[in-house]
């Protein structure tokens, strides 16, 4: 049998050398992540039998060196993958082994309480959809039930509410009593901890995590120093802290495709170590020196920044780099991105299932691939190649990463090139500035402050960027997302591709791509708005709800949602600047939460709201948002007027429903409004108690409904038939947690005849009327 280099040597004309790597990279990554959705018993099953197909295909490259002649280019590469999947299998496969144990999955499955002993492996962020919750990955060491204790040591995901999980810090080992829930499935976490309570700190964190701690406390204070919105951004932009970001901020960097800016990566990585070797050579520092100081540099970012997959990506490539450098011979990208996937997938299987490892591995692919070919033709032309490569980067990025942005959240950034390469301008400098305001705050605030201030300067470009290229009408062209939409989109994207290398057709197809990027630049002075004969818009804020409907020069808004910023850009969308009366359903926070979203900058000059009852969070949240404005109570029969539009209050009733299964569900506000001509029935969380109450409570019948609680299970079937409207609204977050919507309801409402339409499905929806029929209007389709 051949040894692994001298079969792939038999093939070069076919197979060549610098493919090696990648192709079993592929195979690991592959191997990998079906791994992951098995058991210790199917990996070694996998393991195995991928190893007998790599002998096959050495076997197979005998034959020739033999004298026999074959295409020994496919069995090349065959074994190739498989001898990396069966690397892969094998490791991952050891790891399932620990994730399953059988005493620990018990307890997840019975979701025992306990006392938890865990070391907090990254800094706990807050989530961008529950506010006041913090998560965080983690390792158990530890689980104690009553008098039963299990030892151990399993990947964990860390839930926490409350703000003293801010004062946590990686590589603490903490106490906490907690439940054990199931986690989701394809990756190495072995259960959710969900926290009942503060953490209980025991013992401090090692030297090097404590300096990271303070590194990040201080250029906080540093970039407090600069205006807002760049304090948030320059934290973000230096270490990838963006917990400081103002969350429209953060959506609008997400929309144009300047997210890669505020997650470290390998851009920021190669401007740090680049930044480290020229002051080595700047003092004449011989190649293991150089080393030496592009290793600290790569250790200090992993540690600062924590181990992001793209961090970890981009510090193992330029390990490879710096290898190559002290070996000197010439560096290689392609087979440095090989290893670093190789090398990441074997130590951690977890990352073959983490969306982050795959974009910053696909952004890095199409950089390598596409970047600097496509640069060449201009070049040719006469292009500097630093602008022709300004130019070709972005694309090429874009290019790489849309399928996998499509499979993941859906959508097509229009806007995503043309901000990136104008963001070029400042990019490079915007991210040294903030790295020497961390680091010279962590010597000396004063200095830091001083950079801090230079380097918002330049951050305000990137912030004007970001707010005008998401401001543009049609900057996310509606594409569904799911694996099967992401492929479509690459084969739309290589289809685009390969006319672009027809010669006929190059400058046709390049002058009407020129055409399309000009014609949306007049789009950023128009406003948006609603259409003639608007009813109203249920606006797509995940897992919540946000409606709007006109209100003479002015709209009514009934819940805000969670998230301040996606019910921020729905109003902006439509033009809205006053609120007549804003109505809060309930106090759960995915109805309240995003009241920051509403009522900054806009004029409101009401609040209708129920008691708060147990939901006190939210009470809290709106009354801190809403100051000085007016809070009415909801008392049925009232009744409200703005123009042609009107509302009656159905509930909640004058004595509070008690004993359901949830009263502030329960107890939310319900309106019927009546709005030119057509009937809207708005019922917050109402479930079945709540439904009865609204039966006895006058005519129902409506022309739009909102279905009530996301369309969950508790609904009755004599509510809806009552209701018996002609379009049914449904807000739900895409792949939530609660099951949302039931398929039960949604086909009692379309067996009557009912449309539906779902936020997760179709975006926003924008009911009209048009005469005697009404016109519905999505932002991705579906329904």
């Amino acid at each position: 049998m051949t040894t692994f280099a001298e079969g792939h040597r038999d093939a070069a004309a076919v197979v060549r050398r610098d493919w090696r790597l990648p192709l079993a990279a592929i195979g690991a990554w592959a191997a990998a992540l079906a791994g992951l959705y098995g058991t210790a018993f199917t990996g070694v099953f996998t393991a195995c039998g991928l190893a007998a197909m790599a002998l096959l295909g050495f076997k197979w490259l005998d034959l020739k060196r033999l004298g026999i002649k074959r295409d020994c280019g496919a069995a090349a590469a065959f074994a190739t993958v498989a001898f990396g999947g069966a690397l892969a299998a094998a490791v991952t496969s050891v790891h399932t082994h620990v994730r399953d144990d059988d005493d620990l999955q018990r307890l997840v499955q019975a979701e025992a309480g306990g006392n938890a002993e865990l070391v907090v492996d990254t800094v706990p962020k807050p989530s961008t959809r529950s506010p006041g919750v913090y998560t965080a990955s983690a390792h158990l060491r530890g689980f104690t039930e009553d008098e039963r204790e299990l030892q151990g040591n399993w990947r964990v995901l860390l839930v926490g509410s409350g703000e003293e999980w801010s004062e946590v810090i990686a590589g603490q080992r903490i106490g906490v009593d907690a439940v054990l829930r199931e986690a989701d499935p394809g990756r190495l976490t072995a259960a959710v901890v969900s926290a009942r309570g503060p953490p209980e700190p025991e013992g401090r964190s090692a030297a090097p995590y404590l300096l990271a701690d303070h590194v990040r406390d201080r250029l906080t204070e540093a970039a407090a120093a600069a205006p807002e919105p760049e304090s948030g951004l320059i934290p973000a932009l230096a270490v990838g802290d963006a917990t400081g970001m103002d969350a429209g901020l953060a959506a609008d960097f997400r929309t144009t495709g300047l997210v890669h800016l505020v997650v470290v990566s390998g851009y920021h990585l190669s401007l740090v170590v680049g930044a480290a070797l020229a002051v080595a050579l700047l003092f004449r520092a011989g190649p293991r020196a150089r080393v030496a100081v592009g290793a600290i540099a790569i250790a200090a970012i992993v540690l600062i920044a924590g181990p992001q997959p793209s961090v970890l990506r981009a510090a193992v490539m330029a390990g490879m780099m710096l290898l190559a450098l002290a070996a000197g011979r010439p560096a290689a990208a392609m087979p440095a991105l090989a290893t670093a996937v190789l090398v990441l997938v074997l130590v951690d299987p977890d990352m073959a299932a983490q969306p982050g490892f795959a974009l910053s591995v696909a952004a890095c692919a199409g950089l390598l691939l596409l970047a600097f070919r496509w640069a060449k033709p201009l070049e040719h032309r006469g292009w500097p190649q630093p602008v022709a490569l300004a130019v070709t980067i972005p694309a090429a990025t874009q290019v790489a990463v849309t399928p996998l942005l499509v499979m993941l959240v859906g959508g097509i950034s229009l806007v995503s090139i043309p901000v990136n390469l104008l963001a070029a301008l400042v990019a490079a400098p915007v991210v040294v500035l903030s790295v020497l305001a961390a680091v010279m705050a962590a010597v000396w605030l004063p200095a830091g402050e001083w950079w801090a201030r230079l380097a918002a300067i330049p951050a305000r470009w990137l912030v004007w960027l970001a707010q005008t290229g998401a401001d543009v009408p049609g900057a996310m062209l509606p594409w569904p997302k799911g694996l099967w939409w992401g492929l479509l989109a690459a084969l739309c994207l290589a289809f685009v591709i390969g006319l672009l290398h027809v010669r006929r057709l190059r400058r046709p197809l390049l002058a009407l791509i020129a055409v399309a990027a000009l014609g949306m630049l007049p789009a950023c002075l128009i406003r948006g708005g609603p259409p003639s004969g608007w009813v109203v818009t249920m606006c797509d804020v995940g897992q919540g709800d946000a409606l709007v409907l006109p209100a003479g020069e002015a709209v009514v808004v009934v819940d805000v949602g969670p998230d301040a910023a996606l019910v921020d850009a729905c109003l902006d969308d439509l033009g809205v600047d006053r609120i007549a009366l804003l109505v809060l359903s309930h106090f759960h926070i995915d109805h309240t939460a995003g009241i920051g979203g509403v009522v900054e900058d806009r004029e409101v000059d009401a609040i209708l709201a129920p008691p708060p009852g147990e939901a006190a969070y939210g009470f809290e949240l709106v009354s801190e948002a809403a100051g000085e404005i007016p809070m009415l109570d909801a008392v049925p029969g009232q009744e409200f007027r703005f123009g042609a539009t009107r509302l009656e209050v159905l509930a909640p009733p004058e004595l509070a429903l008690s004993g359901t299964r949830s009263d502030p569900n329960n107890n939310s506000v319900a309106l019927r409004a009546e709005v030119a001509g057509s009937s809207v029935l708005l019922t917050g969380d109402v479930e079945l108690e709540g439904q009865r109450a609204l039966l006895g409570a006058g005519r129902l019948e409506a022309e739009v409904l909102k279905l009530p609680h996301h369309g969950s299970a508790f609904q009755d079937a004599e509510f809806l038939a009552a209701v018996d409207p002609t379009v049914a609204l449904v807000g739900v977050g895409q792949d939530n947690d609660y099951g949302h919507p039931d398929p039960g309801p949604l086909a009692l409402l379309r067996d009557a005849g009912s449309l539906v339409f779902r936020t997760d499905e179709s975006g926003r929806i924008t009911v009209a009327r048009n005469g005697d029929e009404f016109q519905v209007t999505t932002e991705r389709g579906g329904g």
